[in-house]
């Protein structure tokens, strides 16, 4: 029973934690971190995407820069301790493109080529935001590129454009579904 007890006690004292606030600022493109009676600090001023915050509130995550045919990294930031980390750092072949959350432990990424106006999407990949490991949901080959997602009951419904033709100018609506259970 005295592990049980231990258990109750940390996540009392983790309640009790003042949490920082994470902000995007669009007149200054930056992401600032916020708490009470302290300096705000800029966590990017590389024209950041919104942050989105975990399940628990405790971490938020970030793509900076946001920006078209620019290389993105993915950023995680601890809004306990105040930091934050490079999770996937974009290079020529791959950037993150769009993050949700699947849980306190796991983002949701889609990662894919960033240059041109094909490349408008990609894959699905889970990554865990303590080790970095990344495990890949989908596999689509050029002609499909996923652009938005989002979690409900447990089933990752995604969406993007399928192209019809061998030039890649014609495309279509295109969308699926995959359990995460």
């Amino acid at each position: 029973t005295n592990s049980e007890e231990d258990e109750t006690t940390t996540d009392e004292v983790t309640e009790d934690v003042e949490l920082y606030e994470i902000e995007l600022k669009n007149e200054n493109n930056t992401v600032e971190l916020k708490k009470e009676g302290e300096d705000t600090v800029v966590l990017s001023d590389q024209y950041p995407s919104e942050p989105v915050k975990s399940p628990n509130g405790q971490h938020a995550a970030y793509l900076a820069p946001f920006e078209w045919e620019e290389i993105s990294d993915l950023y995680i930031a601890d809004l306990k301790e105040g930091s934050q980390k490079k999770l996937i750092e974009g290079n020529s072949e791959s950037k993150p493109k769009n993050v949700i959350w699947e849980n306190d432990e796991h983002v949701l990424v889609i990662l894919g080529y960033p240059y041109g106006t094909v490349s408008i999407g990609g894959n699905i990949y889970r990554v865990n935001i303590e080790t970095g490991n990344q495990e890949q949901l989908t596999d689509y080959e050029d002609e499909t590129q996923i652009t938005d997602f989002h979690i409900e009951d447990g089933t990752l419904h995604y969406s993007g454009i399928k192209y019809t033709d061998d030039e890649m100018n014609e495309h279509e609506e295109y969308s699926n579904q995959i359990s995460l259970e």
